[in-house]
């Protein structure tokens, strides 16, 4: 709860303290810590490549990352800015559009913030602004967790908590000594307080510190910068999950296969600058990711787990991205309904939200059939509501990621890769063409195995398989134009979109027929019928059928990030587990430069392909990552050769 003072200054309750100065806390933010850490003297050097990051303990009203975003302008084609902030108490929209109102010159920054700040979730929030120009990670939690969770090194930090006496936790020494693990030689820092227990712990995680000047009433502020490189971090990471930076500067990147993870990747790396071979030999999402619709909402456990944490947090990227990119022939956030089934029993939902914390903005439970405006379908269903699912058209969306510029789309089958001196040569079966980049990644879905097993002797580093899926397309009737709502139970149907609704998909790991079976359909018409019987729908109604083989892994998770040679790994990890090696320090397992991997996404390739694809652009560019570490090690390509030694 917040009070205000006279001059709209907002005060805490729950900590008696302001969050900013009632002079100016503009001038107070571009005093501490524009000027603290020296950034626009440190922006004007011409050695920063690729970006620069800031870490903000303390995010509050947004002040100080709107302020760094505002001097960042002059700036803004040289590098990227990426703002990672921590804040356990967050403010509503409404309460910082209030706290901000005062400062006149963040007036436009404000707006273009506040529209995408909606859809919160617990622990990492992942936002882009200014055309992708600066990134936001949001770690809504105890600080104690965000950073041990934040993959990637910092530039400078903002120690911007309430005042120590007023929230020890934060200045805990446990909290300021593990920055060094996020910082790198000649990291600044800068705070408003001069506490004795801070200067402390500061210096004994590493930091030559200086005192100030202070802004305003306060005499003194702190300066400092890391004296040293930790390469450790997260003590509880496997070894081969430790990060891996570029030696050399990444400048060109091919990628194998255009469907929506290779399309959504190709749109991020030309973002940031590189030139991408975009390679299929049928394409532009032709293969799976060209059904006409598909539909995205998270998949809530009981407890939360790497399934349901990451697709929430692809959820909320997916949404905000989408809604800037996709005009509404291509994307819709029509809501969506999912029954209680025998697999999503209502305790399963009703607990998965309770557990996740989430707040009615993202899912509610039992909604009523009038507020869905899906007439008397629902009447007698419980289940859970995605006020923002939503449905998209691969195709088109893969499409207009491939037309961003930087991109170059290749037609043709990659055959032969080999090393080439730093990079790597890839050959063209068909026209005999020789690609060489700093990169490649392998997003060709069920043929990754097949293709990366060539470079270690027929060895496959992970497991994806063929998952058969059929879909049909029905003609909307009389009564189904009532429909507003994705509704989902055992399959989905959507609104009616263009004259027609989508109604999917079938599971089928055993019979990988690539044709459309009559009994496929049989059994979708059957399943609306019995559902939705006052929809009318029978066989005249079904317009076209598509199947898909999906690339599925057996944890149903994506995989993400650099290759290993599977027998090295091997060969350094095999007795890992053993008890008697239980408090050895195993090594960290060189990565092979410049090979990665974007997989098995399963059914669920629209909503993990673009918080994905930003994963691995940032693993690539060696930028900090835009989901906890626990997260990122979920979808490590490594857990599959982790596993298979275990056995």
């Amino acid at each position: 709860m917040l009070t205000w003072k006279d001059n709209l200054t907002p005060i805490s309750e729950r900590f008696n303290d302001i969050y900013f100065s009632p002079e100016n806390g503009l001038e107070e933010t571009k005093h501490v810590f524009i000027g603290g850490n020296d950034l626009y003297n440190r922006w004007k050097n011409l050695n920063i490549q690729n970006s620069f990051c800031i870490l903000e303990l303390g995010f509050g009203t947004g002040l100080n990352f709107l302020t760094a975003w505002k001097e960042y302008l002059e700036f803004k084609n040289r590098f990227r800015l990426h703002f990672i902030s921590v804040e356990k108490f967050p403010l509503s929209r409404e309460e910082i559009s209030k706290a901000l109102s005062v400062f006149s010159e963040l007036a436009e920054i404000k707006k273009e913030f506040l529209f995408s700040y909606q859809d919160l979730i617990p622990g990492m929030n992942y936002f882009q602004f200014l055309e992708g120009k600066i990134h936001l990670s949001l770690f809504l939690g105890d600080v104690s967790i965000a950073l041990g969770e934040i993959s990637g090194k910092v530039d400078a930090i903002f120690l911007d908590g309430f005042a120590p006496s007023k929230n020890p936790e934060m200045w805990d020494k446990s909290v300021l000594e593990n920055l060094k693990y996020v910082s790198k030689k000649e990291t600044t820092l800068s705070t408003f307080t001069v506490a004795r227990t801070v200067r402390d712990s500061l210096s004994s995680a590493g930091f030559k510190l200086e005192k100030r000047p202070g802004f305003g009433r306060k005499r003194e502020m702190l300066i400092g910068s890391c004296s040293d490189s930790f390469l450790e971090s997260n003590s509880k990471e496997k070894p081969w999950c430790k990060r891996a930076y570029p030696e050399l500067q990444i400048k060109t990147a091919a990628i194998v296969g255009a469907g929506i993870a290779g399309s959504t990747l190709a749109y991020s790396l030309s973002k940031r600058g590189i030139q991408v071979f975009l390679i299929d030999p049928c394409g532009i999402a032709k293969e799976t990711s060209g059904i006409p619709i598909a539909i995205s909402h998270p998949h809530l456990t009981k407890i939360p787990g790497p399934i349901s944490l990451f697709t929430l947090r692809a959820f909320r990227y997916a949404l905000s991205f989408l809604s800037l990119f996709a005009d509404q022939n291509f994307f819709g956030k029509t809501g969506l309904f999912h029954s209680v089934t025998e697999e999503m029993n209502s305790e399963r939902f009703q607990k998965g939200i309770e557990n996740h914390k989430l707040s009615e903005e993202i899912v509610f439970w039992k909604p009523i059939a009038s507020e869905l405006q899906n007439g008397n379908l629902l009447e007698n269903e419980s289940g859970i509501f995605f006020r923002n699912g939503f449905w998209t058209r691969p195709e088109f969306i893969a499409k207009k990621c491939v037309e961003q510029p930087g991109i170059e789309f290749i037609k043709g089958t990659a055959h032969h890769i080999e090393q080439n001196g730093t990079s790597w040569k890839l050959l063209i079966q068909e026209s005999g063409r020789e690609v060489v980049a700093d990169s490649i990644i392998f997003c060709n879905s069920h043929s990754i195995g097949k293709l990366v097993a060539s470079l270690f002797e027929g060895e496959e580093p992970f497991l994806i398989q063929k998952v058969r899926g059929q879909l049909i397309s029905l003609k909307e009737t009389e009564k189904s134009f009532c429909i507003s709502n994705i509704l989902c139970a055992e399959h989905y149907l959507t609104p009616s979109i263009l004259g027609e609704h989508t109604l999917g998909s079938t599971f089928d790991e055993f019979d990988l027929n690539p044709f459309p079976r009559k009994e496929d359909t049989d059994r979708l018409l059957e399943f609306v019928q019995k559902k939705y019987p006052s929809l009318d729908f029978d066989s005249s109604c079904v317009l076209t059928e598509k199947v898909g083989l999906r690339a599925q892994t057996p944890d149903r998770l994506p995989i993400l990030g650099p290759i290993f040679d599977p027998r090295e790994f091997k060969k350094i990890y095999k007795e890992i587990d053993l008890p008697k090696n239980k408090n050895k320090t195993f090594p960290n397992l060189k990565t092979i430069q410049g090979l990665y991997v974007f997989g098995g996404l399963g059914s669920r390739g629209i909503l993990s392909s673009f918080l994905g694809s930003e994963i691995l652009a940032s693993l690539i560019l060696g930028e900090p990552v835009s989901v906890e570490s626990s997260i990122l090690e979920s979808l490590h390509p490594a857990r599959f050769l982790y596993r298979k030694i275990r056995k």
